[in-house]
């Protein structure tokens, strides 16, 4: 017995129906873009600033001065340098004492830290000193250089 396909499927029609395939697909359409959750931008999510919020306590930032002394006594402060033969660096002492003022009107403390090279004669380094005298410096520190 032999059975052939044209007599199993008869005058069946082999063509696929395209209508129906639309329809599931846009239903499936909708339905994912009902059920997804849209992204929010950010414009559009609402904040609320602080309104009285207690003040923090302030932080006390000391103001520094690094004053270097070269070898040949040069002193240098903050990209500016003054004569090795000017001996009461008038200056200096200006400049420190504006240094100072401003820490004052900030409630911040003030400290000036000498950094001497180790071939720089005493005397110059006293010569600093008396500088930082002049401009009523209260808080020295020496450091290396």
């Amino acid at each position: 017995m032999n059975i052939n396909n044209e007599d199993l499927l008869g005058d069946v029609d082999a063509r696929l129906q395209i209508a129906p395939l639309i329809d599931v697909v846009f239903l499936l359409l909708i339905y994912f873009m009902v059920t997804t959750a849209l992204v929010k931008q950010e414009g559009d999510i609402p904040f609320m600033l602080p309104a009285n919020v207690e003040p923090i306590d302030q932080i006390d930032i000391p103001v520094e001065l690094m004053i270097q002394i070269e070898a040949d006594g040069t002193v240098a402060l903050e990209g500016m340098n003054f004569s090795k033969d000017d001996v009461y660096l008038s200056e200096l002492v200006g400049h420190m004492m504006s240094m100072k003022q401003m820490a004052d009107s900030q409630g911040s403390t003030f400290f000036v830290n000498i950094a001497p090279n180790e071939d720089t004669l005493h005397h110059r380094i006293i010569n600093v000193m008396d500088a930082c005298a002049a401009a009523k410096v209260k808080s020295l520190t020496f450091s290396k250089n």
